[in-house]
């Protein structure tokens, strides 16, 4: 418990910054300390035990319904684990992976119009998943592009 005590105490200000940065308000102060105590803190914890144990690139996914806090608690979890850890972190969504609007217009076309939105089967680009994937499991590699959708 000590542990997660100096944890929180050293990402507390980052934390909260965070949240206002975020706009996330929904929340007291004393409850998103609570939520970093007993949630992200130990949640933290396992991954960098998990991390020691696999001695390499450690891929964690998050899943759940749109607007449920995955993109958050990811961004919480590299927080915690960069500043207390010094672990080198990066968050990618499935969103990065979306087709351009370009491909979705052509698909929607020639196929269906639902394929101009976002989150219809097909319209996420599989190779460029595969070749991210591919290329972060690699053990040496100094620099990676993130993809980045833009709505």
């Amino acid at each position: 418990m000590q542990a997660i005590n100096e944890c929180c105490k050293k990402v507390k200000k980052d934390y909260l910054k965070f949240f206002k940065k975020e706009k996330i308000f929904n929340k007291s102060n004393v409850r998103k300390m609570n939520n970093l105590k007993n949630f992200y803190a130990p949640i933290s914890f396992w991954i960098n035990n998990k991390c020691k144990k696999k001695g390499n690139t450690l891929i964690l996914g998050l899943s759940g319904s749109q607007g449920s806090g995955k993109t958050t608690t990811g961004n919480i979890l590299k927080l915690i684990l960069k500043k207390f850890f010094k672990k080198n972190v990066f968050v990618i969504s499935i969103d990065d992976f979306y087709k351009t609007l370009k491909a979705r217009n052509t698909l929607s076309k020639n196929k269906h119009l639902l394929f101009q939105t976002r989150g219809v089967p097909a319209t996420h680009d599989i190779n460029l998943v595969r070749n991210f994937f591919s290329l972060i499991k690699k053990k040496k590699f100094k620099k990676i592009k993130l993809p980045k959708f833009s709505k």
